[in-house]
């Protein structure tokens, strides 16, 4: 509901914001978008991809960060993936669980000036809201750009932060302050105005900030915004800030002589379940800062702050407001809150994408009205993992957006519906990875109930976060164990039963709202099979506490031994009912679950165009959706991941969702979708066993089967196959400034580079970035002579080369590849590298890519990159330029050795077209080798180009099952 009288306001100075630090964070302001409608253009939705077209997207720009991926700890503890994509960013946060057990929701926004230039992005954890809403906290601690700096200077580069005690303290005393910080030493001591700079190692952030935060039972962010109570650090510091590093203490805002009016937004929430939002009982809690931006007016861009806010009711509260004061314009409202629906926190997003003001106006943001963002596939999921994004574009082309980030169990997004946009553009997406129910459970015995269990997490396997899964299917009797405590034991038979249990904290370590090893470990002893616990926490610090799911396990942040019975929490209401139901008769649950790999996952990215739909739910079906056989290669068995996201035409940084801890060595299917011609999609694959990071950008617009094997050996030198699609699908954004990969093999100016890639034939478009040679193990020959080195800092070895036309041969290992290539090199007339790629120095000179001859092969291994010794097996060898206008290939030749390379057999190919040669081959008896096939091979094109490759080991054989 939106009300609007005239009543214009002088204008006068601007009062004191409540939200002053965080709004410059919330905000997220620029060129980062598409140019959008003109006030006088048609109100419909703009549709996908319109912004495409139009010039005002420009690439995101970090002066000083050179690498292609940065991970950086927030000093929360909290983890950030920043990836380059040209001039665009995927960024990847995930949530640390924090002492009670309870992980935060992340919010990254990005803040670029014009002309791309001055890019800031900000990646802020809601349990640090309060402080840096306060200004205890700088926000440029949770500057991504700034902590990649850091970087840098290499991995472990420790968190450079001053510390401000807020008096004149000697030597000794600020030593005192400091010495109960865990992770820290002390770099420099100014006790004439106390503070201190520290180094924060960042395995040891997470401990560090927990310190440092102190006592959080007053001053969060309710507190703070209602009843002006401000936030303490812990061991009386005052303020927090990178060394060297402040933020102003609130931005600029436009003035555009014009009168102000009063905007009053009111958010409630009546149905909803009453918790605790710091230490007033709530129905909506907010957890971020409210904001509105103008999108059309006189002050473009400018953000306002909320500068008074307060509950309407109490005991619970259910309605609040918050009032700013702006000029006449058209506006977009923000802001971020939760409520609670059976025991299970949602994350409510209160976006409202468009109201325009000419007087006070009255807002009403009625959260009972809330639809949850939902989506249907064809087979049984849950959601392990999930990213909610907002981004909007203004009437001059800038515009702004956020990034939202959970954790396992709370990724439950909902919005309020709204009107159609009339200016710019907007959009609500989500990112899902989904994969099957890791365990379910119904009651069968007395009468058919369903449940919702949670388990802790849905990671497969990660080192230090153990935790037994439900595997298999049974039918168990349920009993009450209470709080598992000796005594409950002794007054029921818990053998062979699941056993429901509430949280009990009154325990030697650990927190009020996460399961006790030796809670489960007595159950394990008398005999149960498993645990079902009910999230009400007894003892500890308060009597009685409802505890958020999923409930994680003490030994995650206390070290404990591992409780060896698996047990998923479900909500209260459920575990009453349960308790209702044994007070009648026994109660018998059907369980199902599985320890591995989901076998299917769907990673979905949608979204809601040009307005908040009513209905939120998106139903997929297999004819939008590609099948993919997805096989993850390697031998270690060790956490692997895979990171999802997509790039819409008008976007330029995205959410990452990451699939974690999964393993190498494994194979499930994978459906992408819904299929769309301009959605370019990216994955990063990050193997265990010291095996290269690999990525992979494509288009998925068409439903079906498809395969990706990654890590695939043997990985050989080469370029990387773009897929064409990424060109039709976004023209202009993915190439150029936009591009994502540095040209191989290129020549610029007179200067050679012989950067390569490591490239699989069995998935020649997954790119492992780029590869330099050690110097010494690169060279170059021309008349027989060798030439002289040169060496770029970042680049190694380069080549100085006349600018005439002239035969070389090039030579290079990499481990157990040995590759000589004869081409041809003559200094480019005009800027054309592959492609997707760009010039090694940049602009500066004219670049293209010389005509060397590449080989990959695809040897159709099993997941652990071998085939079976005795047998008869095929190899296909593909002879390929990255150049479209290369010479054809006139010949290939092949041979194999199973006895490390001592002799060879030489096998006859077959062309298949498009470079590609296939053999078959005999290996005897595993016994008689030694355990391996080692490759060599050679190829020439129709000018004359060769290449030879010696590939030793290439892959394992095994014996036959």
């Amino acid at each position: 509901m939106i009300t609007s009288r005239s009543n214009p306001r002088p204008r006068r100075p601007h009062r004191r914001r409540l939200l002053a630090a965080a709004a410059a964070i919330l905000t997220l302001l620029g060129t980062a978008g598409a140019a959008g409608a003109r006030p006088d253009e048609p109100t419909d939705p703009v549709p996908a991809g319109a912004a495409a077209a139009a010039d005002g997207l420009r690439s995101v720009s970090l002066p000083g960060l050179t690498r292609p991926t940065y991970r950086v700890t927030l000093i929360t503890g909290d983890e950030v993936t920043l990836t380059r994509d040209g001039g665009r960013y995927t960024v990847t946060a995930i949530p640390s669980a924090r002492a009670d057990g309870t992980r935060p929701t992340i919010d990254v926004t990005v803040r670029t000036g014009p002309g791309g230039t001055d890019t800031r992005l900000h990646a802020l954890p809601s349990d640090a809201q309060t402080l840096v809403a306060s200004g205890a906290i700088d926000r440029k601690i949770f500057d991504v750009a700034w902590l990649a700096a850091q970087v840098e200077r290499g991995a472990d580069t420790p968190l450079a932060v001053t510390v401000d005690y807020g008096d004149r303290l000697d030597a000794a005393a600020l030593d005192k302050r400091v010495a109960g910080l865990p992770g820290v030493t002390t770099a420099g001591k100014h006790p004439e105005h106390g503070t201190v700079d520290l180094h924060v190692a960042p395995r040891q952030a997470a401990a560090f900030w927990a310190a440092l935060k102190g006592d959080s039972s007053r001053g969060e962010f309710s507190d703070y915004l209602f009843d002006r109570v401000t936030p303490k650090l812990g061991g009386d510091a005052v303020a927090l800030w990178p060394t060297g590093l402040r933020s102003e203490k609130a931005e600029p805002q436009t003035d555009t002589g014009q009168p102000t009016y009063r905007v009053t937004q009111t958010y409630k929430r009546t149905n909803g379940e009453p918790f605790y939002c710091g230490t007033r009982l709530m129905t909506i809690c907010p957890t971020f800062g409210f904001l509105l931006a103008q999108v059309a007016g006189n002050a473009v861009g400018s953000g306002y702050e909320s500068v008074s806010a307060r509950c309407l009711d109490d005991d619970p509260c259910t309605t609040f407001e918050a009032t700013f004061e702006v000029p006449p314009g058209t506006y977009q409202a923000g802001g971020h809150a939760l409520f609670r629906l059976d025991g299970r926190d949602q994350q409510l997003n209160l976006e409202l994408p468009e109201f325009t003001v000419t007087g006070d106006t009255a807002l009403m943001r009625d959260a009972d009205a809330a639809r949850q963002l939902t989506v249907g596939t064809p087979r049984p999921t849950e959601t392990f993992v999930a990213s909610r994004t907002t981004f909007r574009t203004f009437s001059n082309g800038q515009g702004g957006g956020t990034l939202s980030f959970t954790g396992y169990g709370n990724s439950s997004f909902w919005a309020i519906p709204s009107p159609p946009v009339t200016v710019g553009t907007f959009h609500l997406g989500t990112n899902w990875v989904l994969g099957k129910p890791m365990v379910t459970m119904a009651v069968t015995t007395p009468e058919r109930v369903a449940l919702k269990p949670m388990l802790p997490t849905y990671w497969y396997r990660s080192p230090g976060f153990d935790v037994v899964r439900f595997s298999g299917r049974q039918t168990l009797q349920l009993v009450d164990g209470g709080l598992g405590r000796a005594a409950d034991y002794d007054r029921i038979t818990a053998k062979g039963k699941i056993v429901l249990l509430r949280i009990d904290a009154d325990k030697p370590v650990g927190g009020q709202c996460r399961v006790g090893t030796e809670q489960l470990m007595r159950a394990r002893a008398a005999g149960a099979v498993a645990v079902l616990v009910d999230p009400i926490s007894s003892g500890g610090p308060w009597p009685t506490t409802v505890c958020p799911l999923p409930v994680a396990p003490d030994w995650w942040s206390s070290p404990q031994e591992v409780a060896d019975i698996p047990y998923a929490a479900i909500s209260p209401a459920e575990a009453e009912n349960l308790r209702g139901l044994l007070r009648r008769s026994p109660v018998r649950i059907d369980v199902s679950g599985y320890d591995s790999v989901s076998p299917y996952v769907y990673t979905l990215h949608i979204y809601q165009e040009g307005r908040i739909p009513t209905s939120l739910h998106t139903e997929v079906t297999d004819k939008q959706l590609a099948k993919v056989d997805t096989s993850l290669h390697g031998t270690q068995a060790q956490p692997a991941s895979l990171i999802y996201s997509a790039f819409r035409p008008n976007e330029t940084a995205v959410a990452g969702v990451p699939y974690s801890y999964l393993t190498d060595s494994v194979r499930f299917t994978t459906y992408r979708g819904p299929v769309s011609p301009d959605l370019v999609r990216n994955q990063f694959y990050e193997p265990s066993g010291g095996q290269p990071g690999v990525r992979t950008i494509d288009v998925a617009d068409r439903a079906g089967p498809a395969s990706a094997r990654w890590t695939s050996r043997p990985l050989v030198p080469g370029a990387p196959a773009l897929s064409p699609q990424i060109f039709r699908s976004q023209p202009g954004k993915w190439e150029g400034d936009w591009s994502n990969e540095i040209c191989a093999f290129c020549r610029q100016g007179d200067t050679f580079y012989p950067i390569t890639y490591l490239v699989s034939g069995a998935a020649p478009d997954h790119l492992m970035g780029s590869y330099v040679f050690e110097p010494q193990n690169v060279h170059m020959y021309a008349d027989g002579q060798e030439l002289p080195q040169a060496n770029s800092l970042i680049w190694g070895a380069t080549y100085h080369l006349p600018a005439e036309p002239r035969r070389y041969r090039l030579t290079a290992q990499n481990g157990a590849t040995t590759t000589t290539w004869n081409f041809t090199s003559a200094a480019a007339t005009r800027n054309e590298p592959p492609k997707g790629s760009k010039c090694p120095e940049g602009s500066g000179s004219p670049c293209h890519a010389d005509p060397l001859l590449f080989l990959r092969y695809d040897v159709g291994a099993d997941l652990g990159d071998a085939v079976t010794a005795p047998g008869r097996h095929q190899i296909t060898v593909t002879a390929y330029h990255q150049v479209a206008s290369a010479p054809t290939v006139k010949r290939v030749a092949l041979a194999i050795s199973t006895d490390g390379g001592v002799t060879w057999k030489t096998l006859p190919t077959k062309s298949r077209g498009g470079g590609n040669h296939t053999a078959n081959y005999q290996v005897p008896q595993l016994a008689d080798t030694t355990g391996t096939v080692s490759i060599r091979a050679s190829a020439e094109d129709a000018d004359g180009n060769t290449v030879e490759q010696t590939v030793l080991d290439a892959f394992r054989l095994t014996s036959r099952r």
